[in-house]
């Protein structure tokens, strides 16, 4: 699985860049798409696809090791839409 080291790495190598500043950027731009998701904003990377957020209502779930009823409060989280190019990419059979 690729992580972190590997794309700063991948960053690095592809345009010249220092680690550290690969390193950088690539943390103002978890950061950037942080603060705008939390506003609610829709983070769209062209060729990679777009980001958004997500309401999910209050329900009621059951323990699966006991059966009991619980409530689960409402709650938002982040989704993910691939784009055009990366859905080619990971369909095609080579």
């Amino acid at each position: 699985m690729a992580g972190k080291t590997e794309l700063v790495e991948r960053i690095a190598f592809e345009t010249g860049l220092p680690k550290a500043h690969a390193a950088r950027a690539l943390e103002v731009m978890v950061d950037a798409m942080s603060e705008w998701l939390r506003a609610g904003e829709r983070v769209a990377i062209p060729g990679l696809g777009s980001f958004y957020t997500s309401e999910r209502p209050a329900r009621e779930v059951r323990n699966p090791r006991t059966g009991e009823a619980v409530n689960v409060a409402a709650s938002r989280t982040v989704r993910f839409r691939p784009g055009k190019e990366i859905k080619g990419v990971v369909s095609r059979k080579e």
